[in-house]
């Protein structure tokens, strides 16, 4: 499979092609292709230096990146996703765009400020053409124990989506990072309560002197 991460650069881009390198191409995508090339090389390097098979973890632009692939992670800021899908938009045609996308704002504490559309997942939804299939799921993994293939990552991670085969394969590339159960959270109309414990569980750390929070339903 041919995954394309969208932010690729920063820490939980560099935990999900980490973890995925070994059975698919990664491309890691940023408008600086000097940068996303440079990423893939210090990626790609720290899995030689495990002793790790690696399929191939490429640098390129955004535009370069989506245009071929199967599966596309969405690991950017709320606050410019929605401009940059629009700028992107001719690159779509049927991927399945994985969506870790919240949003939210920092008054006294961190506060979930969805838009109109009722969530992120929602209003990526609307942005991209019908073909495009879009599932939301990841937002409550943390980015440093993502990036650290030493940590078993204990957690649980809802996946919601209206297209089942897209569903289901996200469901499947989760089952690939050992320990993670995918959990089927519906229609992605859903998206907007899971999303939404990512300032929770920011508070919660905040409030209790924790860090790096995830969930687990038992």
């Amino acid at each position: 499979m041919k995954i394309a991460i969208l932010g690729g650069t920063g820490s939980i881009g560099e935990g999900f092609a980490l973890r995925w390198a070994s059975k698919h191409d990664i491309s890691i995508c940023s408008r600086e292709v000097d940068r996303a090339v440079k990423s893939a090389g210090e990626y790609s390097g720290e899995l030689q230096e495990k002793g790790l098979f690696c399929c191939g973890i490429t640098g390129c632009t955004n535009e370069e990146g989506i245009r071929d692939v199967d599966v596309v992670i969405l690991s950017v800021p709320y606050g410019s996703v929605i401009n940059l899908l629009r700028n992107l938009r001719d690159c779509f045609r049927d991927q399945i765009v994985i969506s870790l996308v919240v949003p939210m704002k920092k008054n006294t504490w961190f506060e979930y400020t969805p838009p109109e559309q009722g969530s992120a997942a929602l209003e990526i939804k609307e942005v991209l053409p019908e073909t495009v299939k879009v599932v939301s799921a990841y937002h409550n993994i943390s980015a440093k124990k993502l990036a650290k293939l030493e940590l078993t990552l204990d957690y649980d991670v809802v996946v919601c989506g209206d297209d089942e085969d897209a569903k289901r394969t996200v469901m499947d590339l989760t089952h690939e990072i050992k320990n993670l159960r995918p959990l089927d959270g519906g229609g992605l109309d859903s998206s907007c309560m899971i999303e939404s414990l990512t300032p929770f569980l920011i508070n919660l750390a905040i409030r209790n002197g924790l860090s790096d929070l995830g969930i687990k339903f038992i």
